[in-house]
């Protein structure tokens, strides 16, 4: 399956349920070590969880959580995290928005029990802009 985003994951549909499968994509053609200077750069498409590294993206998620101090839904302090309420794809420019170019009342903070059942039960609104 042809897969531009490079994701881990997969969507495959079976015949009535919708699963995702995990898979790790191998090239034994690849030198890795090669290949490390170019991942501690950030490319201008690059994944998402890279970004998260990002000082402009510490920056903003430390603004967020001195903002709400706790888990908005249990009101706990412990393994504090930052929601994207939703995700906005540039339609003109064929690309998502930086994380931190959200609007302050787009993210929230969760703890991450909180987090990830939000994930598990709802999939995040993507807006068009």
């Amino acid at each position: 399956m042809f897969d531009p985003t490079k994701s881990r994951y997969r969507f495959t549909e079976m015949k009535s349920d919708k699963t995702y499968r995990r898979y790790k994509q191998t090239d034994n053609n690849i030198n890795v070590d090669l290949l490390k200077p170019l991942t501690l750069k950030i490319p201008a498409h690059g994944s998402y969880g890279a970004l998260l590294f990002t000082n402009e993206w510490k920056n903003k998620r430390t603004q967020i959580l001195k903002r709400d101090g706790k888990c908005i839904i249990c009101f706990s302090t412990n393994n504090l995290q930052v929601h994207h309420r939703q995700y906005h794809f540039i339609v003109r420019e064929n690309k998502f928005k930086l994380p931190w170019d959200y609007e302050d009342y787009l993210l929230i903070t969760l703890c991450e029990s909180c987090h990830q059942r939000g994930h598990s039960k709802y999939k995040v609104q993507t807006v068009n802009i």
